[in-house]
């Protein structure tokens, strides 16, 4: 009779293949089951310790599952500007984390993870103040007009600059004053009728808007009248007429600036008011060898505006009292009418020389200052009435009063 091993084989025994399932059954528990330990050894609850307050988290929880378990939320500080604005959200100081009493950087705060037991303090990050320098800044002075405007405007005083100390943030811009090392000293104007101090009766004619055809003929009538007057005189015509320009100061009368182009300057950009008032003067001194600082604006128009544009070229401008309305070209009688009825002591007569035709006046000139001269008056020059006006400046009498090299033209009128 066969034995089991003879019949199937020693390796072949039914029990072999039973035992092999077991233990690869048994081994698939106790691998399960170390598996299980590990995942909950590695999921359990740790506590550890957030600003001193205890937090229960999983094991191995990161920094920031700390913190959103703490109900933290650190913060950087935020940027300031000097004077307090704020510029930019956390552009301050960092915020401080600290393990176990070690401060951890950025990429240490990125690989924390918590077993349990650790102490966690967290410190935001104070509010910073832009870095800022200190600096000198030119301060320029300010235009101070006339308290109301009358026949004769003047600068009174000259502007000077100021120095002051300013802080300045090196992010906004921003400036705070430090220390003034010196006050800007203003550029006033002032702005009189004259009215001669000595008692004498004074009175002066001026022409606008030549050299012309007409203007050799007035001249003839001052000299044989004895008088003298002041031609405004625009840039363009003493272009085109210098040398009778030059006759105008070889008679004794004067030659001020009516700018360059008669342009009304309540319409013009400032760029063109100084374009104006700058070229007549330069054109006047290269064409006619005329200096002056003086000039009257075209319709009378010039404000405070017009000053602060001129750029420190002019020292004076020059409106009238009375006007011989001979632009209506209305007759002789009526312009002699108009120019010497209820005259004042230190009046200035308007007519003109140029602009059309002036014939007119021509006619009118000889009983006009025959009869003003019935009436007690001198036709002087108005740089002779202003000097008789002891309230202008000696400087500004003599018509010629550039800016002193010392001092600094107003960018923007006083309030």
């Amino acid at each position: 009779m066969y034995t089991p091993e003879e019949i199937y084989g020693e390796d072949d025994h039914p029990d072999w293949g039973l035992r092999a399932l077991i233990a690869a059954l048994v081994l698939v528990l106790a691998a399960g089951a170390a598996f299980a330990g590990w995942w909950f050894w590695m999921h359990r609850d740790v506590r550890v310790y957030m600003n001193g307050v205890a937090v229960d988290v999983t094991y191995h929880s990161t920094f920031d599952e700390v913190c959103a378990a703490a109900g933290v939320q650190p913060e950087a500080g935020d940027l300031y500007s000097i004077n307090g604005n704020l510029i930019q959200d956390g552009g301050g100081e960092p915020y401080v984390v600290t393990l176990n009493g070690v401060e951890l950087d950025k990429a240490a705060r990125g690989s924390c993870k918590v077993e349990g037991d650790e102490l966690l303090v967290v410190r935001n990050g104070g509010d910073v103040t832009e870095d800022s320098e200190v600096v000198e800044r030119v301060v320029p002075p300010l235009l101070v007009p006339a308290d109301s405007l009358r026949a004769v405007t003047f600068v009174s005083q000259w502007g000077r600059n100021g120095i002051s100390r300013v802080r300045v943030g090196a992010v906004s811009g921003e400036e705070i004053l430090e220390e003034v090392v010196q006050e800007p000293q203003n550029c006033i104007l002032d702005s009189v009728n004259p009215v001669p101090s000595d008692g004498r009766k004074l009175v002066c004619i001026t022409f606008d808007d030549g050299p012309s055809s007409y203007t050799a003929d007035i001249l003839k009538i001052l000299s044989e009248k004895g008088a003298h007057a002041t031609f405004f005189a625009l840039g363009s015509g003493v272009a085109s007429w210098p040398e009778t320009t030059a006759a105008i100061e070889a008679q004794g009368s004067e030659v001020m600036s009516h700018t360059m182009n008669h342009l009304n300057h309540y319409a013009t950009t400032s760029e063109e008011t100084y374009q104006e008032t700058a070229e007549a003067f330069e054109t006047m001194r290269d064409y006619a060898g005329v200096y002056t600082s003086v000039i009257r604006p075209p319709y009378g128009n010039w404000n405070e505006y017009c000053w602060r544009s001129s750029g420190g070229t002019m020292s004076a401008s020059v409106i009238w009292n009375i006007d011989s309305l001979d632009w209506e070209l209305p007759g002789a009688d009526a312009i002699v009418e108009n120019c010497t009825t209820d005259v004042e002591n230190g009046d200035i007569i308007l007519m003109h020389d140029g602009g059309g035709d002036r014939s007119q006046d021509v006619e009118a000139l000889p009983r006009i200052i025959d009869e003003l001269h019935k009436q007690g008056f001198e036709l002087v020059t108005l740089s002779e009435l202003m000097d008789s006006d002891y309230r202008i400046p000696d400087e500004v009498a003599r018509q010629y009063a550039p800016m002193p090299e010392d001092c600094a033209w107003p960018t923007e009128v006083a309030e």
